[in-house]
């Protein structure tokens, strides 16, 4: 798996985003890794964006891999490259982060999802206002949803502050010059 052949799955368009907006392979392969690890088998990447990192885990792993994005072209397209390749391990579903049930899954994966709310030159569609108080008030509703996943619980973020990781985790490792965060909450 190289980055090439990766993103050569997405259309021109999509390539052109990979570097700023798309997991590279390299980190995605490490983080489904550790999400995957001792047994878990439900991880869900927030934010899925184009789905890169659900295909890159999909394909490296048998556990039950789930990509939630709230952009419906997006998902689209992560369902259609998810069919050709007949990945079964591998779902896209339409819907707010924040909406779905963090009971369901072992593990998350978390590629600032939100920095578009703040950072102009991170955003992804030209209709996206900049709004910082939506940003916070994400980023406090993603730490209430990781502060009630069970214990054994494991997340990994890359880029990003951190911010949305409570105080009931404990970092595992760091890599990426800090980019690249493993989590686990404590019991």
């Amino acid at each position: 798996m190289t980055e090439e052949n990766i993103n050569a799955f997405y259309p021109i368009k999509m390539q052109k985003l990979a570097r700023t907006h798309w997991t590279p392979v390299e980190i995605a392969l490490k983080a489904s890794k550790f999400l995957t690890e001792d047994g878990r088998n439900k991880v869900l990447d927030l934010g899925s964006g184009s789905g890169k990192f659900c295909l890159v885990a999909a394909l490296s792993c048998s556990a039950k891999i789930v990509g939630v994005e709230r952009r419906e072209n997006l998902v689209q397209l992560s369902r259609k490259i998810s069919k050709n390749l007949a990945l079964e391990n591998l779902n896209f579903i339409h819907a707010d982060l924040i909406d779905m049930d963090f009971s369901l899954y072992d593990s998350f994966y978390f590629f600032n999802s939100f920095e578009e709310l703040i950072n102009s030159h991170d955003k992804l569609d030209k209709d996206q206002e900049l709004d910082e108080k939506a940003h916070q008030e994400y980023v406090l509703l993603l730490r209430e949803k990781f502060d009630q996943a069970p214990a054994g619980s494991r997340v990994v973020t890359y880029c990003g502050e951190c911010s949305e990781i409570p105080g009931s985790y404990r970092l595992v490792k760091s890599e990426s010059k800090g980019k690249l965060n493993y989590w686990e909450k404590r019991i």
